[in-house]
């Protein structure tokens, strides 16, 4: 029986060596990456941990970027120069997203909105505000707006997150629990990452190859998703936001608040539910629950215009990025109206 000792001490010995080969292989590609891809902004210390922050342009009015569940500044480069032409527009990422620092706080409304009032605050970044809140962003720019209701002068909603809609979604089928699969998957991720695994599999260009980007901010996404401490981030995120999108209450109003709504104009897929095996009819049902909450938030204002996006799906700043910045301009003409100018 020697020979099977052997062969599984062989085993074990090619199992650490290959452990220590691709661990190396990740720190020196990761190395690379942020000589490749530098970040653009700054970190800035908001108490004992710092996040990233990321303005251009120029003007009295501040744009203020709010990404989706697990997205970072990248999500908004087809937008922000753009809109740099506008106004001044500041994009940033959230605690334990891209460049930033972990938080020990969940990734709910409340700590968001304290995170960004701190970093506004400390990067010196004064109102008015504009605020632009991409899916999950919707729900933080919501509560940003409502603690610092004097600070906000107009906000975008960009196919927002709703706070009833884990209620109101349908249930998914028998055997097709996305969530609880996309879960399972970033506990792998996240063991796995530090050993190169995950970044030798290719799945950051998998995700980054859905949409026809640039090579540079391809090259950007693919970085940051490919660090070791990413999948930690995003799942972090995700078990911190549920409670925010579990609630009774629908979303308080915005009273008179220069209000745009942009929604998906393609209906959902099958394909935007991770590959769980759901149905047709679910896919339908979902797609006409999330329009009716959608029709729900443009109703928040007594000053909104609803916009459906005909060429995009949920991710409009990659797909439709001139929708945005049109949504833009015009929200600037009319915190501008509002001044009586």
């Amino acid at each position: 029986m020697k020979w099977l000792k052997r062969i599984a001490i062989g085993f074990v010995v090619v199992v650490l060596v290959a452990v220590a080969v691709g661990s190396a292989y990740q720190r020196a590609m990761t190395a690379r990456d942020a000589e490749r891809y530098p970040m653009p902004g700054r970190l800035v210390d908001i108490g004992g941990r710092a996040l990233h922050l990321y303005c251009t342009g120029a003007g009295p009015v501040t744009v203020v970027l709010e990404n989706s569940l697990s997205g970072n500044y990248t999500s908004w480069l087809l937008v922000q120069p753009r809109i740099a032409e506008l106004a001044r527009v500041c994009n940033y990422d959230r605690a334990g997203i891209g460049w930033s620092d972990p938080s020990p706080n969940p990734t709910s409304a409340e700590f968001v909105s304290r995170d960004l009032a701190a970093l506004l605050a400390a990067g010196r970044i004064d109102p008015p505000y504009i605020v632009v809140g991409w899916s999950a962003g919707g729900v933080f720019a919501r509560r940003f707006a409502h603690e610092h209701a004097r600070d906000v002068v107009g906000m975008l909603l960009v196919d927002s997150s709703h706070e009833q809609q884990r209620n109101r979604l349908p249930s998914p089928p028998a055997g097709a629990d996305y969530e609880r699969d996309a879960e399972r998957q970033l506990n792998l991720c996240r063991a796995l990452a530090w050993t190169g695994a995950v970044r030798a599999s290719g799945l950051a260009n998998q995700t980054s190859g859905r949409f026809r980007l640039p090579d540079d901010v391809r090259g950007a996404q693919n970085a940051l998703m490919n660090r070791t401490e990413a999948c930690s981030g995003i799942a972090h995120e995700m078990e911190g936001f549920k409670p925010d999108i579990s609630a009774t209450d629908g979303p308080s109003s915005l009273g008179d608040l220069p209000l745009v709504v942009l929604s998906r104009g393609r209906p959902m897929q099958k394909e935007d539910f991770g590959g769980a095996n759901v149905t047709d009819d679910y896919v339908r049902a979902a797609d006409r629950a999330w329009a009716t909450m959608q029709d729900e938030l443009a109703a928040l204002s007594t000053r909104s215009v609803h916009r459906t996006v005909a060429e995009s799906g949920h991710a409009i700043p990659l797909e439709a990025p001139n929708a945005v910045v049109a949504a833009i301009a015009q929200l600037l003409q009319m915190t501008k109206a509002s001044d009586g100018e």
